[in-house]
């Protein structure tokens, strides 16, 4: 069974006009019928103009009503139908006069803020008349299509629903289902065509956006995704879920400075303490290099988990914040709880290294590369310490290490440590074996 839902649609404000029957000598000039016409109301003069920006930039009128109007119809796309022009306003009456099919009118003011009327064209008329004539049978076959999906006969359902759309493409419910049976079946992309179809008629269907986010989010469509995700963390700011899949959609789409926020505001609204969340908000601020971020997720992150893994977590975050001092006591706690960590000893190096203490620093390196020999990165920072000190001889010895340990990880991680190897060689005036190592680059990187 699937999770179908229905709705009943609003009554169409244009009533259909019929020619009634009549003898050929009654037959008179037939008065010429008032235009259609759609409605857009924002509240500012500077909304107004930005829709109609907007419009003019391509996109489409009935869309724009749908995700910025406070007007009437707004789901319909602002479409008031035939309207008798007696029944506007004399400003609205005189420019909808003035204004040619398939155009917008000049914005005015209304009681509830400023307006934009578009006069649809001809052809969009018939189209949406039409539309209105095949809507009873469109809401038969949206009903008789749920109720399949919902007894669990999927590929029964789906003729009944796309022929409800085809007869009224504005039937939100039959796009929705149809995503939901598409889903089911594992057609994912169709599943994502079909919501995105709700998403489009109807902007702060708040479930909607978040199976949208889900899906892209799973087609790997971050950017996608994270869109989906920041309409649904509007429409219910409250919601936990909304605020953490946004959050996780920015970190997949590699903005991390978002990803920070988002994960903050997720923790606001959380109920207990999950140290996963603490974690995946200091990763996160790490990345985006937000020292005030990471420190504050670490406290959290450590008092939740004290001991070793919270000293490790602490301390880096204190470090990127520019509290070395404050790092130094948080590595050697973790140091001291677990000697044999790899991780403790490069931090505390890196640490003393930022409060001047270069030899014991690289005395922790050196402990790090004895406890991790197959880590190259320790080796690479080893012998930055000893360049900087002016000790080539043994920035060297430790690079060659590191250009070993890296070849039992990758061809192209072990071409980047023997390229810096290269240059150390060339900085040490060994021209033959920089020669020598840069050959061994090429062929590392040779397809």
């Amino acid at each position: 069974m699937i999770a179908c839902r229905k709705r009943a649609g609003a009554a169409w404000l244009c009533a259909l006009i019929m020619a009634a029957l009549l003898p050929a000598s009654e037959v008179r000039a037939e008065t010429p019928r008032p235009p259609g016409i759609r409605i857009l109301v924002v509240r500012t003069e500077a909304e107004a103009r930005d829709a109609i920006a907007a419009y003019t930039a391509g996109t489409p009128f009935d869309r724009l009503v749908r995700e910025r109007s406070i007007g009437p119809e707004r789901e319909r796309g602002g479409y008031l139908g035939r309207l008798n022009p007696a029944g506007l306003s004399p400003a609205a009456r005189a420019l909808v006069g003035k204004t040619p099919r398939g155009r917008l009118t000049p914005l005015f003011r209304t009681e509830n803020g400023f307006a934009v009327i578009q006069v649809v064209t001809t052809q969009e008329e018939q189209e949406l008349e039409a539309r209105a004539r095949a809507e009873p049978e469109a809401r038969e076959l949206l009903q008789r299509g749920t109720q399949l999906g919902q007894a669990g006969d999927l590929e029964g359902a789906l003729p009944h629903l796309r022929r409800a759309v085809e007869l009224n493409p504005d039937l939100e419910d039959a796009h929705f289902n149809l995503a939901m049976i598409y889903r089911k079946q594992g057609n994912l992309e169709a599943a994502i065509a079909a919501m995105r179809q709700v998403t489009q008629l109807h902007p702060d269907d708040f479930e909607a956006q978040m199976h949208l986010g889900a899906w892209l989010f799973e087609r790997r469509r971050y950017a996608e995704a994270s869109e989906a995700y920041e309409r649904a963390a509007t429409l219910q700011m409250g919601s936990r879920d909304a605020w953490l899949k946004l959050a996780q959609a920015y970190q997949a789409a590699g903005k991390a400075r978002a990803a920070v926020g988002a994960y903050r505001q997720a923790i606001t609204l959380q109920t207990g303490n999950d140290p996963a969340l603490y974690e995946a908000w200091l990763r996160v601020a790490m990345q985006a290099k937000d020292g005030p971020a990471a420190v504050a997720a670490a406290r959290k992150f450590q008092a939740l988990r004290p001991g070793h893994e919270g000293f490790l977590a602490l301390g880096a975050a204190l470090l990127l914040n520019g509290e070395a001092e404050a790092a130094v006591q948080e590595y050697q706690k973790a140091v001291a709880l677990s000697p044999s960590s790899a991780a403790a000893h490069a931090g505390l190096g890196a640490a003393s290294l930022r409060v001047g203490q270069g030899e014991a620093a690289a005395e922790h390196f050196l402990r790090a590369v004895q406890l991790e020999p197959q880590n190259p990165a320790h080796y690479r920072t080893l012998a930055r310490l000893y360049e900087g000190q002016g000790r080539l001889d043994l920035a060297i010895v430790a690079l060659r290490d590191g250009v070993s340990a890296a070849a039992l990880s990758s061809p192209k991680l072990q071409a980047e440590v023997a390229e810096e190897l290269a240059a150390l060689y060339e900085r040490a005036g060994m021209s033959r074996e920089a020669a020598l190592e840069r050959l061994r680059v090429q062929s590392l990187r040779s397809p």
